[in-house]
């Protein structure tokens, strides 16, 4: 069975020195002239419930007794086991459930359950487990509600539709999806800023990156023209080692053949000059033979013989110069041979060196340039490298790292992108439930709401406006009568009872979807005129036999006339010399 109220207590509460206020299942009916107590009953229960703050008092010290310290209201709750064993506070395994309110007149107060000291939020996490939130005014409408929930905005209408029927927990839904959302475009944003930092950041290593590389590059080909430079040389000295060997063997072979012409003509020259010295004496003999024998043939003899002479002669002596001339010539290219053979010297030490240094610059350059060619794109390159000389060694590592946090950046982004969008499709997912909800609900209301508006001669709707957007979405109550087109229920457009009568109309096509199991109205007749008050007063006689397990406290100054009262707990309240007292109608009877 659903909790319900058994008996209400105050002491020295208002009006009350000491009371007790019996209630049973289905509908309590609390009477009495204006001024008797009637509305101190609904306001102890609010106030033993956790309400800190009734119309009638905005401190808690002031609802304690004139002339009194003190005071308590406590709730009687009847927690007996169902059918199936369970009990509607479950956590409290006794039949009987005592919640009290202290107040003292310095402002102190505390609570008790089964006179247990307790916090404020122990009590209000009790009723709301079984549905009972004191502040709402379609559970509890204290005196004057009727008025305020007329004039309230669609909004807080809705807010306070939606926690009596519980579908608080479908807004809440939201709102943590919209938390969740709000978290996750937070963190998108953040991100989305980090990234365009790190892209800034990348894009100016990067270009310092690509500085470093053209610095790498040209390092490497310095260091590569610096080993062809070397190669250049060796390979340049090694031509010029080769080119005077090949001279040297050239001169030598020159040397060689003027030093065989040399011998060659002293041969001619020797033999020129026995032919002339045999000429000179056949010259000698032939003078002689002439000067013994004066033969004239022997002149002429003498004659050829003297001619040879001369021609021998002149061959000696050609001969003599040809072999001079070579000499002369050997000795100039012996010089040159030296001189060559020195240069030779000098290339192979200057090539030991330059190999020394070429086992350094390994691996071998095949080069055709010429060092002095090497050398000037080595001087370019050299220039080149000295605009670049700001350019740090770590700057890869850094261009990496950053590149790296880059990468790690779009990767969260993506993953921040996919919850952005997971976390938007959570809350149009629940935006939709909560409206579809709501829209049901109103489906079904709607017809009992209008159903109760003719039997009282008006007609009129509820509909839900901004239904899209939760934080703008209301709840209107349009109402009219005597032929009248229905108008939103507001301050202005309607009178007081018509007002009263749109509110009744619309709890009562709420009955069947409150939560609470306790429900209560003050004064729901205020303004109505009689007929009204009869039919609203039948209809809520109606709803509860169909409501068996709901508790309602209706709280009214008129004399009721209506049928079948007899299933109704009448409590009667009435001021005597100053003391509200309370009896029940059997009790009056008796």
């Amino acid at each position: 069975m659903p909790l319900r109220i058994r008996e209400v207590i105050l002491e020295n509460f208002m009006s009350y020195e000491y009371g007790r206020v019996p209630f049973k299942p289905g509908l309590n009916l609390i009477c009495g002239p204006n001024g008797a107590g009637k509305s101190t009953i609904l306001v102890a229960m609010s106030v033993a419930m956790g309400q800190s703050y009734t119309e009638r008092s905005r401190k808690l010290a002031d609802l304690i007794r004139r002339g009194r310290d003190a005071a308590r209201v406590t709730i009687v709750l009847d927690n007996s086991r169902d059918h199936r064993g369970r009990r509607p506070i479950s956590s409290i395994p006794r039949d009987i459930v005592t919640v009290s309110r202290y107040l003292k007149k310095d402002g102190t107060y505390w609570f008790e359950i089964n006179n247990r000291e307790v916090s404020k939020a122990e009590v209000a996490r009790l009723f709301r487990m079984v549905g009972i939130n004191p502040d709402n005014m379609l559970v509890i409408m204290h005196q004057n509600m009727i008025e305020q929930f007329a004039v309230l905005p669609p909004k807080e209408k809705l807010l306070l539709l939606e926690e009596a029927v519980g579908f608080a927990g479908y807004r809440r839904n939201i709102y943590e999806a919209k938390a969740k959302l709000g978290a996750t475009l937070a963190e998108d944003e953040a991100i989305q800023r980090d990234l365009e930092r790190a892209r800034q950041t990348l894009a100016f290593w990067k270009e310092k990156y690509e500085k470093y590389l053209q610095k790498r590059e040209l390092m490497e080909r310095r260091a590569f023209l610096e080993r062809e430079l070397i190669w250049a040389q060796v390979l340049r000295k090694e031509e010029e080692a080769a080119e005077l060997e090949e001279k040297i063997e050239r001169k030598r072979s020159m040397i060689e053949e003027l030093t065989k012409l040399i011998e060659e003509k002293a041969r001619e020259a020797e033999g020129a000059l026995s032919k002339y010295r045999g000429a000179r004496e056949r010259v000698h003999a032939t003078f002689i033979s002439y000067a013994e024998r004066r033969d004239p043939a022997l002149l002429d003899e003498v004659a050829v013989i003297e001619r040879e002479v001369d021609t021998y002669f002149n061959q000696y002596v050609d001969t003599k110069v040809q072999e001079a001339i070579s000499r002369f010539r050997r000795s100039l290219m012996e010089k040159e041979l030296k001189e060559l053979q020195r240069k030779l010297r000098e290339a192979r030490k200057e090539l030991e060196e330059l190999y020394i240094k070429a086992e350094e610059a390994q691996p071998r350059v095949e080069t055709k340039r010429t060092p002095a060619e090497v050398q000037e794109e080595l001087r370019f390159v050299n220039l080149q490298l000295s605009t670049l000389a700001d350019i740090p060694d770590d700057v890869e590592a850094i261009y990496k790292r950053y590149e790296q946090s880059l990468k790690e950046l779009e990767e969260r982004a993506q993953i921040a992108a996919e919850n952005k969008r997971r976390a938007l499709q959570e809350l149009e997912s629940r935006i939709k439930v909560w409206r579809s909800k709501l829209e049901e609900l109103i489906e079904k209301v709607n017809p009992v709401y209008q159903h109760i508006l003719e039997r009282v001669g008006g007609i009129g709707a509820i509909r839900l406006v901004n239904r899209e957007d939760p934080e703008k979405a209301g709840l209107e109550i349009l109402v009219g009568f005597r032929g009248n087109i229905p108008v939103v229920l507001d301050a202005y457009s309607q009178s007081g009872g018509e007002r009263s009568v749109a509110t009744m109309a619309f709890l009562l096509a709420l009955q069947h979807y409150l939560k609470s199991p306790i429900r209560a109205v003050d004064e729901f007749d205020v303004h109505m005129d009689p007929s009204n008050r009869e039919a609203m007063m039948n209809m809520v006689l109606s709803f509860t036999k169909e409501n068996k397990d709901v508790q309602f406290i209706v709280i009214t100054p008129s004399q009721l006339a209506v049928k079948e009262m007899q299933d109704v707990n009448i409590i009667l309240v009435q001021n005597v010399r100053g003391s509200s007292e309370v009896a029940t109608v059997e009790e009056e009877t008796a």
